[in-house]
């Protein structure tokens, strides 16, 4: 049996953060060796500050656990084999760029750095190859994607096979979405708001990345074309996501829901501890999915919430149009580079 690896969690005190304590809570490959967070949580115990129900993390000696100041030394200090990143991208550029130069391992849900070359972004149900870049790098920065686009990606994957070049895809965001406390309550509800900054952009940037070929080191982007459009709504947690998409040979539906139904990928032949059993869940019901009914999908404690629904699928003169929903701050986000970090455990990586 492999050693655990030590970690710590940056931003503890925020929303996401506090996800993946809820991820790594008694977590077979991690302990969690410190949290550190902004100077309005300094020096508390996670317990006073949780934004997510106490009990969603089952150590109670993480609850307890104090949360320190965010310090590149400080963090150096506990020397972990991994560092979890649920910060904001105004800090998360610098100090993620700094920890990886002084060779720590690097598990972002930022967006500040993902885009760069050397960064890898990776769904591992998608595009596990592309973990190849940072292999062997004794500190690196690995990156998972906006939390529309992991599960825009998770949906497409089963269906790429066809010919997939060109996506429309109208996203239905959870308030969640925004951090805590998120968007102002008397703009969002019994409202929905058609406009949310830079969600469009990320999604149009990231698919492509995705999708990319690993070569020779480096990933190739896809040429694949995504036309966003992203609304909030006033739901609490997950996105749906209404997918229109042109294939580029003829099937017929029946291969399409087969090619759904049957999908599975590397972190469910390893049997990962926060892999889903389905990465992507097929419903027959015409009112399917929704968020109060699908936001937790998942085959086991630790994976719920790292399914993908999937549902309203039609075909129509090679048209694919579908809706798929996913947990925004768990598999979109914090659940997302646990699996990252699980696989490269599991590999012998880390």
């Amino acid at each position: 049996m492999m050693e655990k690896r030590n970690a710590v969690i940056l931003g503890a005190s925020g929303l996401v953060g506090q996800r993946f304590c809820q991820m790594l809570s008694n977590h077979p490959f991690f302990n969690i060796t410190g949290l550190f967070g902004g100077s309005t949580s300094d020096g508390k115990r996670l317990v006073d500050v949780l934004k997510i129900p106490e009990h969603s993390i089952s150590d109670p000696e993480l609850l307890r656990k104090r949360i320190d100041h965010l310090d590149v030394d400080a963090i150096s200090k506990l020397d972990p084999d991994i560092v979890f990143s649920a910060l904001p991208n105004d800090l998360a550029r610098e100090i993620e760029m700094e920890l990886a130069s002084l060779n720590f391992k690097v598990f972002t849900n930022a967006s500040a750095n993902r885009m760069m070359e050397s960064v890898p972004l990776v769904v591992p149900e998608v595009n596990h190859e592309c973990l190849e870049t940072v292999r062997g790098k004794h500190g690196f920065i690995v990156a998972n994607g906006n939390c529309s686009s992991i599960g825009l990606a998770l949906s497409l994957k089963p269906v790429m096979k066809f010919g997939i070049s060109e996506v429309n895809v109208t996203t239905f965001q959870a308030a969640s979405g925004a951090g805590y406390p998120g968007v102002p309550s008397l703009d969002i509800m019994d409202n929905l708001v058609p406009y949310i900054s830079q969600e469009e952009e990320k999604i149009s940037q990231e698919i492509p990345k995705m999708f990319g070929t690993y070569e020779s080191g480096h990933i190739r982007n896809s040429e694949i074309k995504v036309f966003p459009t992203c609304v909030r709504v006033p739901v609490r947690d997950s996105h749906l996501e209404v997918v229109q998409a042109t294939l580029g040979q003829d099937v017929e539906e029946y291969e399409v829901l087969e090619s759904f139904r049957n999908f599975r990928s590397l972190p469910q032949e390893m049997k990962l501890p926060s892999a889903p059993e389905n990465p992507v869940i097929l419903r027959s019901e015409e009112n399917r999915p929704q968020p109060s009914l699908d936001s937790m999908a998942g085959s086991s404690e630790r994976s719920r919430g790292m399914s993908a629904t999937v549902g309203r699928v039609k075909l129509s003169d090679s048209r694919l149009r579908y809706v798929t929903l996913s947990h925004n701050t768990i598999r979109g986000a914090a659940g997302g580079s646990v699996l990252n970090a699980e696989l490269m455990f599991k590999m012998g990586w880390i």
